[in-house]
């Protein structure tokens, strides 16, 4: 008998624009690259002013990208170090937003304005009470780190004079700073004065027996000096 040749097949035919890899040359893993390349540009600018906000944005790409390569089959190390270099700098460009955002508005707020042209900067607040009364109880309040306290000194003989620092920016410039005065039983005047910085904010001046003078400053008033 004899035998009969194999049916011919026809060799598989590589659709267009598809290219076969050489033998032993390693797959990319297109995902894993890009995210190392987007995780470089977001740590990078995550250190630039402004440009960090964007960076933001490229930093999640990076991750999203490098998970996705991570998911994918191939090679994995570019994928694992672009998810951690977008990582770090999604955390980074983030931390140092916020720093300039601070920075920035700060200066806008009070270039010059506060004592040495610094916010924090210690500002001398003066409680002062003179006057011819006698036997003078003077009651005021102190703020310490933004917690407001009433002190009071009786049978205070005039002039009386107290002094604080006030942080210029700080929790202590959002109290209310209040100072009275009550004369005794015999006649005479009380004049009550809050000094900030050398510059009178409020005086209050009253006569008489048991006359009151009082005077008192708000956060804006202490704020627009």
């Amino acid at each position: 008998m004899t035998s009969q040749p194999p049916p011919y097949q026809p060799a598989p035919q590589t659709p267009p624009g598809h290219t076969t890899p050489a033998s032993g040359a390693p797959a990319r893993n297109r995902f894993g690259l890009a995210a190392l390349i987007a995780g470089i540009v977001a740590f990078v600018g995550a250190f630039i002013p402004i440009f960090n906000f964007l960076a933001v944005l490229i930093a999640l790409a990076a991750v999203v990208l490098g998970i996705i390569g991570i998911i994918r089959t191939g090679p994995k190390g570019s994928a694992v170090a672009g998810a951690v270099l977008g990582f770090i700098a999604l955390v980074l460009s983030s931390i140092l937003a916020i720093v300039y955002t601070f920075v920035f508005f700060g200066n806008l707020l009070d270039p010059a304005g506060s004592p040495d042209g610094v916010l924090g900067a210690e500002i001398p607040l003066v409680y002062q009470v003179d006057g011819t009364g006698s036997d003078v109880d003077i009651t005021y309040t102190v703020s310490t780190d933004g917690v407001e306290t009433t002190e009071q000194v009786t049978s205070q003989r005039l002039p009386f004079e107290e002094d604080f620092d006030v942080a210029y920016g700080g929790a202590d410039s959002y109290a209310s700073y209040t100072l009275t005065a009550v004369n005794g039983a015999d006649d005479g005047t009380v004049i009550c004065r809050i000094i900030l910085d050398g510059r009178i904010l409020v005086e209050q001046e009253s006569s008489g027996a048991y006359a009151t003078a009082s005077c008192t400053t708000n956060a804006s008033e202490l704020l627009d000096q």
